[in-house]
């Protein structure tokens, strides 16, 4: 810090560094760093006999920086101008002269000239003390942990009882601590949104010089073997045969409820149909009287081969299905024609569709009528 040594080699003093700021500074800022120093280098709490002339800077720092007109000057005229006085708009503005009393500007700032200051703020309030000590001690980093929920657990609710191990105190004279279990009861609402969370504040580790992290639990959903969650809706998918996807099928479905229901499909099934099956989906989290949607998606199975009788009867299929005139017309030819013309008839050669099992006995089997 500078002192009279810079003012005898006209050197500018440099208040912003005398608080140890940066020029862009708040009022808040210069409050902070005057209360830190003038408790640090008050002459009563130090023994040094040069403290003094610190202390003193300190104050002044503070009387120009915190005053709105003193800090403009000095920044744009420095030391000098400031206490050699500048032009105003109408008259020339006073120098500054700081008054010498730096217990003064303590005490106007404290409202007590006392060196414990800081001391007597936590007689005054005791919850200080507290918020001081907490301010001091980390917090420990939250720990995040995985909670796995069923589809069937999400579609009805569930109460799950969660462990973790954490170090807690065995005796608190000794400071013994060992690992032991914590539960944590967490109430699964049906039809909850995956990636819920759930907190419970500094139920970590224990420690005498620590503030325990935060718990967290983040809900993720197991995979279903039929079902797959799309907000409140379920979507499953149906692998038919080109024969059903032609003539229409009826999909039995078993619910998470364990209900069983069948959906007759009538409609010719291409590859991007699906089937709407309204409130057959998840409960709405916001009101389980509610639910969501069930869609069905199909996987069409194509024939790998066909022999020669099958063409021509598909053909003769074509035929007829053209013939508007002709009475043998029937609903089932017409289905045929309608997919052949949007040209779906080919081989399945996508690997990543599953196609339904079939005996070993059968697995060279052509489709063929005879």
């Amino acid at each position: 810090m500078c002192s009279s040594y810079c003012q005898g080699l006209n050197f500018d003093i440099d208040y912003y560094g005398v608080l140890k700021l940066n020029k862009n500074c708040n009022d808040l800022d210069i409050k902070k760093a005057f209360r830190r120093l003038a408790i640090q280098y008050n002459p009563e709490r130090q023994k040094d006999d040069n403290i003094l002339e610190v202390f003193s800077l300190i104050c002044e720092a503070y009387e120009v920086l915190s005053d709105s007109l003193r800090r403009t000057i000095y920044d744009f005229y420095g030391e000098t101008g400031l206490k050699n006085g500048v032009p105003g708009n109408n008259e020339n503005i006073e120098p500054y002269v700081f008054h010498g009393e730096p217990l003064r500007t303590y005490r106007n700032f404290f409202g007590t000239e006392s060196p414990y200051a800081d001391l007597l703020d936590v007689l005054d309030d005791p919850e200080a003390m507290k918020r001081y000590k907490q301010a001091q001690i980390p917090q420990n980093e939250t720990i995040i942990k995985q909670l796995f929920l069923t589809l069937k657990e999400i579609f009805h609710g569930v109460v799950k009882i969660m462990k973790i191990e954490r170090l807690e105190y065995v005796n608190n004279e000794e400071n013994i601590m060992e690992m032991k279990d914590k539960f944590f009861t967490i109430d699964i609402k049906p039809g909850l949104p995956n990636g819920s969370e759930f907190l419970f504040p500094k139920e970590g580790d224990r420690g005498a010089n620590i503030i325990p992290a935060d718990i967290v639990f983040v809900t993720t959903e197991i995979p279903h073997d039929v079902f797959e969650r799309k907000n409140d809706d379920l979507v499953m998918i149906v692998d038919v045969f080109l024969k059903e996807a032609l003539t229409g099928t009826v999909v039995k479905i078993q619910t998470l409820d364990d209900r069983v229901f069948r959906v007759p499909i009538t409609s010719i099934i291409t590859p991007d149909y699906r089937k709407l099956v309204p409130g057959e989906g998840l409960p709405l989290s916001h009101d389980p009287t509610q639910r969501g949607d069930l869609i069905i998606n199909f996987k069409i199975e194509f024939p790998i081969y066909l022999c020669v009788a099958s063409k021509n009867y598909i053909k003769k299929a074509f035929e007829i299905a053209v013939n508007k005139d002709d009475d043998n017309s029937i609903e089932s030819i017409d289905y045929i024609y309608q997919y052949m013309l949007n040209e779906q008839m080919h081989r399945n050669v996508d690997d990543d569709i599953p196609v339904r099992k079939i005996n070993k006995d059968e697995k060279f089997k052509f489709i063929c009528e005879k």
